[in-house]
């Protein structure tokens, strides 16, 4: 949050468990929009591929937030 507030483009990653706490934490530091991204919490039961795979899928999203607020 303070990268953010210095101007820093930046994405909190959280699991489902967490989505909400992260979400309350942006709001009271008045950072509604805080770009946050759903990880899967289940990585140390998984394979390398299935990881990779779960990886991949969450890329898209955390470059949107990074690159969603940057200056033109």
């Amino acid at each position: 949050m303070a990268l953010e507030r210095m101007g820093v483009p930046t994405v909190t990653l959280a699991t489902k468990p967490f989505l909400g706490a992260a979400r309350s934490a942006a709001r009271m530091h008045s950072l509604p929009d805080l770009p946050l991204v759903e990880i899967p919490h289940d990585y140390l039961f998984e394979d390398e591929a299935r990881i990779r795979t779960q990886v991949a899928a969450i890329v898209e999203p955390i470059l949107a937030g990074l690159f969603a607020a940057a200056p033109p």
